[in-house]
């Protein structure tokens, strides 16, 4: 296996949309230089995954994202998947304030989701396909979509629906499923209110029962039951993203007892020590850069921002 290189950020778009007009070109391409100059120019990684990425409709009435391809050049490819938008979760405590700050018309287009960029040169392909020359090198991909979240949206944080998003990509004739995700934080959590802390571990822990049993779990006895699949090398999972935990938090805790290997950061960390890093370092603040593997011990160089 060889090195590969996987880097996750949130973006942190929501900030962007509240900017108002006449400073979101320089706040959108301050954005895009710190990508391209501090994250693809110094670490050359196969794959980027990107939480809170924004979409929206600019001044010619067209959708665009926060992410500027054009500004990321050649060598990679880009998918974006909503969560959330002003067509399907109009929550006004959610959009209204938004719209306010940045001077975004009443009707404009908003919404907020995940992305990925990975090397052009890396295959891909669904899930579900049995023959791996089928796969594509083309920036269309074929992505899988799990909603983390039950109920109506009230417009606040608690309520925010999450999503997991699962990508299958061919890397040295084995299958590497990515998936990208950014669990719940509720208001309150981290501030002194041990209520409200239990209260967020406990959705968190619901989430991650999600994946690890309706997506990993699923998949790969869907995988091992089908004949098409049996003479394949089993597929290695990675689960990286914002998970809102802290070190010591029992969801974190539950990954690594479910033999998911903490691979985050290697080196260039923020911090000190080894494994899982709080951004800046600091004491009780929650995970947002963090990288979980399932049994591979080859993999051996992955670094996060």
């Amino acid at each position: 296996m060889p090195n590969i290189t996987i880097l996750s950020w949130n973006i942190g778009g929501v900030g962007y949309l509240r900017t108002v007009g006449a400073e979101r070109v320089p706040k959108r391409n301050a954005i895009n230089d710190e990508l391209k100059n501090c994250l693809i120019d110094k670490y050359h990684p196969d794959f980027i995954l990107l939480q809170e990425v924004v979409r929206y409709e600019n001044a010619g009435g067209v959708r665009e994202d926060i992410v500027d391809m054009a500004k990321i050049g050649s060598g990679y490819h880009y998918h974006w998947s909503m969560v959330i938008d002003t067509e399907r979760n109009n929550h006004p405590e959610k959009w209204g304030p938004i719209r306010a700050e940045g001077g975004w018309g009443n009707n404009t287009y908003l919404a907020q989701g995940s992305a990925i960029l990975w090397n052009d040169i890396i295959p891909h392909g669904s899930i579900w396909e049995h023959n791996n020359n089928n796969f594509s090198h083309d920036k269309f991909l074929e992505q899988e979509e799990v909603r983390l979240d039950n109920g109506i949206y009230a417009g606040n944080r608690d309520t925010e629906p999450r999503t997991a998003t699962v990508s299958r990509f061919l890397v040295d004739k084995r299958d590497l499923l990515l998936v990208n995700l950014h669990l719940t934080t509720l208001k309150g959590e981290r501030e002194g209110l041990p209520e409200r802390d239990e209260a967020g571990s406990k959705i968190r822990l619901w989430q991650l029962d999600i994946i690890l049993n309706g997506i990993v779990s699923r998949y790969n006895f869907w995988r091992e039951n089908h004949k098409k699949f049996q003479n394949q090398p089993k597929p290695f999972w990675l689960l990286a993203g914002d998970f809102n935990g802290t070190e010591i938090s029992p969801e974190i805790q539950k990954l690594k007892r479910m033999r998911f290997q903490d691979v985050s950061p290697i080196e260039d960390a923020v911090g000190s020590g080894s494994g899982t890093k709080r951004i800046r370092g600091k004491k009780g603040r929650p995970l947002r850069w963090i990288i979980f593997l399932q049994e591979l011990s080859t993999m051996h160089l992955i670094r996060t921002k």
